[in-house]
């Protein structure tokens, strides 16, 4: 697990469980994960949101695997939504598996590369050197 000071200024604590910026001591090896949509291993989206959100963290945690890292490594979040609506079962997802505070940002957008898509994840993780 990657050892991240949470800098808290009180402002994103009025919006969601999240640091308002980290502090990542120096050596570790970085790990950018693309925008990474919740696409099965064939290619589809689920038909339900929920199940796309967690397909999407799932992806991105495998990800990280294959690069030795873990999702307690992350310590920047980007996240973008299609539908405000949706925004109430994502945040429910986003706690299931990410249980501590990086840096985050979430937006609500017009739409994805591909049309049937709606969320997309990218993080940044840091492996202690």
């Amino acid at each position: 697990m990657t050892t991240v000071t949470p800098i808290l200024t009180g402002v994103a604590a009025h919006i969601a469980k999240y640091a308002d910026a980290v502090a990542v001591p120096g050596g570790g090896t970085q790990i950018f994960v693309s925008g990474t949509p919740g696409l099965r291993e064939d290619g589809t989206a689920p038909e339900d949101f929920t199940e796309e959100a967690r397909q999407c963290w799932a992806n991105v945690e495998a990800a990280l695997a294959k690069a030795g890292a873990k999702l307690t490594d992350v310590v920047s979040m980007r996240q973008w939504l299609t539908n405000r609506d949706d925004l109430p079962a994502y945040m429910a997802v986003n706690r299931e598996f990410i249980r501590h505070e990086p840096a985050g940002m979430l937006a609500i957008i017009d739409g994805l590369v591909w049309p049937n898509l709606r969320v997309e994840v990218e993080v940044v993780a840091v492996l202690p050197a």
